[in-house]
């Protein structure tokens, strides 16, 4: 079933005369169900541009109240808009809950919409669409506004959109066997054709998504409604997202204080190169630059003699400090005298890096004696003798 041949059932009360079945029935899944247009106006109202779902809707139902008093909360309102202001809509279905009670249960849920009378005319851009009915008017002034009224006030209505419209429509579109004389009047007046041909004043049938505008649906409610079923989550989900920026922070703090430890070594290891091998010039590679100058002054030392079995003890820490330090030894005390030669007191995470660090030694060409070795509180603790030569 499209659009075009919807099937539309009133929910009018029945006559005095009606029978049970009539009273009864209920629309089925392929009917639209109509109520008086006349009891679902459409309110225009002077909201924001800026303001955007939940809040536009409060303000306007905030608008609504001073436009109709005390009596807001009899009624329920639905956003009324085109399909070029979904978001930013400044018109709203008004109906009372009373009224709206009552057409839910005739309805039920089976139909596909319940809908004021007015929205099932055709409609079309700059076609304005009128039809004459038992009470008044029904009538669509483009897709994005709509009315029923009795006479007298519907032609008052269309007088003052023609009065302050900015374009014109360029047709009537009369639908229904009574005459409207004082409609066509007003379009000669004006100088618009009155059509009575659908196809011809290029207007559709529920095309422009009023079938949205199902007056069973309440979005307030639905709000409500997921809004309970949220709610058992909330405090769980805050108490998770306080976790994660404790932690968070946490996080940070640590990375800060390495960051901060790690800048203050530098800073002290810098000040050392500086004063005890690097005087002048840009530092760039400590470990080099340091092994360059200790060699430089056991050559000075030695008169330029490079024989490792003979080398002074800068040579050897020299060769020795490359090892120690790739291989994460932690240097306690280096000592040195001509009876023992170079003694360097160390700490590794454990025995195993100890052996690793001898063997490294010794693949560099130095020879090695541990002097003494025992565990400590972070690590392996020990004392080793290396030389250039035999020990």
């Amino acid at each position: 079933m499209t659009a075009q041949t919807a099937d539309f059932i009133r929910l009018d009360a029945p006559s005095a005369g009606a029978s049970e079945a009539r009273r009864a029935a209920t629309p089925s899944a392929r009917q639209v169900a109509l109520v008086p247009g006349a009891l679902v106006p459409i309110l225009t109202l002077d909201l924001p541009k800026g303001l955007r779902g939940e809040t536009r809707e409060q303000v306007a139902r905030r608008q609504l109240g001073d436009l109709i008093g005390q009596g807001v909360e009899a009624v329920e309102m639905r956003p009324f808009y085109g399909p070029r202001d979904k978001e930013a809509w400044t018109r709203a279905l008004v109906v009372g809950r009373a009224d709206m009670e009552r057409w839910r249960g005739l309805a039920g849920q089976a139909c596909r919409a319940v809908l004021p009378d007015y929205l099932a005319l055709p409609a079309g851009e700059n076609v304005w669409t009128v039809s004459a009915t038992k009470t008044g008017i029904m009538a669509r002034l483009g897709p994005e506004d709509g009315f029923s009224a009795p006479r007298p006030a519907a032609l008052a209505q269309i007088t003052r959109a023609l009065a302050e419209t900015a374009q014109k429509p360029h047709s009537f579109l009369r639908l229904g066997d009574d005459p409207l004389p004082e409609i066509e009047a007003l379009a000669e007046a004006h100088g618009i054709p009155v059509l009575s041909d659908i196809a011809q004043a290029d207007a559709r049938v529920l095309a422009h998504g009023e079938l949205a505008f199902d007056l069973r649906r309440n979005p307030q409610a639905a709000r409500t409604r997921l809004r309970a079923r949220l709610l058992p989550w909330r405090w769980p989900a805050i108490a998770a997202l306080i976790a994660a920026g404790i932690w968070a922070a946490t996080q940070m703090v640590a990375i800060d204080r390495l960051t901060r430890h790690r800048a203050d070594l530098t800073r002290a290891t810098t000040l050392l190169v500086r004063e005890h091998f690097v005087p002048t010039g840009p530092i760039l590679d400590i470990r080099t630059q340091v092994a360059r100058a200790l060699a430089d002054r056991q050559a000075a030392t030695n008169g330029g003699n490079t024989n490792p079995d003979k080398a002074g003890f800068l040579d050897v820490f020299g060769r020795a400090a490359p090892v120690l330090a790739r291989e994460g030894a932690t240097i306690d005390l280096v000592r040195h005298n001509s009876a023992q030669g170079l003694r360097v007191q160390l700490v590794l995470t454990d025995f195993a890096a100890l052996d690793r660090l001898v063997a490294a030694l010794q693949a560099a060409g130095l020879t090695v004696l541990v002097a003494q070795s025992r565990a400590g509180d972070s690590g392996a603790e020990a004392e080793l003798r290396i030389s250039g030569g035999t020990l």
